[in-house]
């Protein structure tokens, strides 16, 4: 019974299983960041950007990101923003998942949430499924003081 206890545990951290691809720290002052470096989202692990802010106002979010099906055939990739004042804090979604079929190639999405919020930390997540891989080409993301 134990080891099928702990089977289950592994498989269970193996399907939900999350990458960082990588984590920004904005500048104080700064509202801006784009990223140009290619990641290869699979359908095994999602992997998900992590951008802190320093600033201290209500702000909305703009993150625009470009995809590329890169080999086989993801059915679905869902892209969704959360938000947290702190790392002490649980993450806590932004609006609602985008998702894009993959069937075409290089395209660009653009998701903006002109609901201002506390946050100052945010985490952009991608979820492929199906059997295929998916190239990140391009990922910008801009907090705003104010409506965009």
């Amino acid at each position: 019974m134990k080891k099928l206890v702990l089977i289950l545990a592994v498989l269970f951290a193996f399907v939900y299983a999350e990458a960082q691809m990588l984590t920004t720290n904005l500048k104080p002052g700064y509202t801006f960041v784009q990223v140009t470096t290619d990641y290869t989202l699979t359908n095994t692990t999602a992997s998900y950007w992590q951008v802190n802010t320093q600033l201290d106002s209500q702000l909305a979010q703009a993150w625009v990101v470009n995809l590329d099906s890169a080999s086989g055939d993801h059915t679905n990739v869902a892209l969704q923003l959360y938000g947290r004042v702190c790392s002490l804090d649980a993450w806590a979604t932004i609006g609602s998942a985008i998702n894009w079929v993959g069937t075409t190639s290089d395209t660009t999405i653009s998701y903006i949430n002109d609901t201002e919020n506390e946050y100052r930390q945010f985490r952009l997540n991608y979820v492929g499924t199906g059997t295929g891989t998916t190239t990140i080409s391009e990922q910008a993301f801009k907090v705003y003081k104010g409506t965009p």
